[in-house]
């Protein structure tokens, strides 16, 4: 049996989704300042040992972040990048993909109340076919916005099961017109913004305190594929909010059902590793011809797989999670790790079953396994059940029989 995100984040923050959300404000910095944890509380605090990531603080020697509990456990930023070792915003390239759907995703909150009575009119949602809100477009005139958020509303015939993903690096194949999308949205209510700016700052960046967050300057529109600068801490804000489900300090910004789609496969049939706008730990989808697995995530060592808790899903098709032995789709808990990736090693990544984000800038490009390797010792060894037992806690983590934090 899988548990839903649902039943996670009622477990992790204490309530009730269809219910009072106000338990949420006990979690993460609300609109103020990060506070973080002192070494000396972080082992009661953070179920972390402090010497163990100063040793990690060596490994990783870029800035990066850990995030346990909603609590800041652990920020180390070194002095010969960082002058008097404090961050800098910084541009993350393509971890802005990642930023683009939780906005998509809160004008679709924000809109959800609205009526439908034509074109351009009603809730923003995923299923909505792309020429609902636009009046032209060069991709398939057939495609829904979770086409388009999945990277497969390129392909020619989108009623096959056999899906092309193609990477959408600089948005202009398509993502980038689902800025157009929100904009025609937000255009219903006034008190939305005049614009996506307006938007993103009235709806995520102030009131999760993304204040040192700067995307394409005040510019109206955004460019959904790159443009955002941060810090780690404002990292650690967005990684928080998609951890618990599209809720912060007990108001919704997001539907907990759109922050799941994020956060698992869009279309298994055209990449097992990719969710709305961002990655995710998977298992391979594909072979050489000889039934070998063709490939396998660089960084899926000791981390679960993010598998649906059904199929088929969404407008996936797929009867499975499309993996082939010796891998399989069964996993006790529904705790698959996801990331947002920018080039240059910029990352956020969510664990769901250990309540902890990491954050890290600039590491290198395919190299965020480094942060999780390095950091992983300090959290086994004080693991309420495997206490220093790194090889059978990545066995039962990384075959998803493992959440201690649930």
């Amino acid at each position: 049996m899988r548990l839903s995100l649902s039943l996670l984040v009622s477990v992790l923050i204490g309530c009730s989704n269809g219910g009072d959300d106000g338990d949420a404000a006990l979690r993460g910095p609300g609109q103020g300042e990060w506070t973080p944890v002192t070494k000396a509380q972080v082992a009661d605090d953070c179920g972390l040992d402090p010497d163990l990531l100063a040793q990690a603080d060596l490994v990783i020697d870029r800035a990066y972040a850990v995030v346990r509990y909603g609590k800041l456990c652990h920020e180390f930023y070194p002095t010969s990048l960082y002058p008097g070792g404090v961050d800098e915003p910084e541009i993350v390239f393509s971890a802005a993909k990642t930023l683009a759907a939780v906005l998509t995703g809160a004008a679709a909150w924000s809109t959800r109340d609205l009526e439908r009575s034509g074109r351009k009119t009603g809730p923003l949602q995923d299923g909505d076919r792309i020429d609902h809100w636009l009046d032209e477009f060069t991709f398939n005139q057939d495609a829904q916005v979770g086409h388009v958020l999945g990277m497969v509303g390129h392909n020619e015939d989108l009623s096959s099961l056999e899906l092309d993903f193609m990477y959408d690096t600089v948005g202009e194949v398509q993502i980038n017109r689902l800025n157009d999308v929100v904009a025609a949205a937000i255009a219903q209510d006034p008190a939305l913004g005049s614009s996506v700016h307006e938007f993103l700052v009235r709806y995520l960046f102030e009131p999760v305190g993304m204040r040192q967050s700067d995307w394409d300057g005040d510019a109206p529109d955004k460019n959904f594929a790159f443009g955002w600068s941060s810090t780690a801490r404002d990292m650690a804000r967005l990684g928080l909010l998609m951890l618990d489900g599209g809720l912060w300090s007990g108001e919704r910004l997001v539907s907990e059902d759109w922050m799941y789609k994020m956060t698992h496969p869009s279309f298994e049939l055209a990449n097992t590793g990719y969710g709305y706008l961002t990655w995710l730990i998977a298992r391979s989808n594909a072979d050489n011809g000889d039934g070998l697995p063709k490939t396998t995530a660089p960084n899926a060592e000791c981390t679960p797989s993010s598998i649906w808790n059904e199929y088929p899903h969404g407008l996936s098709e797929a009867p499975d999670c499309n993996y082939l032995p010796p891998w399989d789709c069964g996993q006790a808990f529904d705790v698959g790790v996801w990331y947002a990736a920018g080039l240059m090693g910029n990352y956020i990544s969510g664990h769901p079953g250990l309540d902890m984000v990491l954050v890290v800038k600039n590491i290198g490009s395919n190299n965020q396994n480094r942060v999780w390797n390095a950091v992983r010792p300090a959290l086994v060894a004080l693991d309420p059940t495997y206490g220093g037992d790194e090889e059978a806690f990545c066995e039962a983590y990384a075959a998803g029989d493992y959440a201690p934090s649930l």
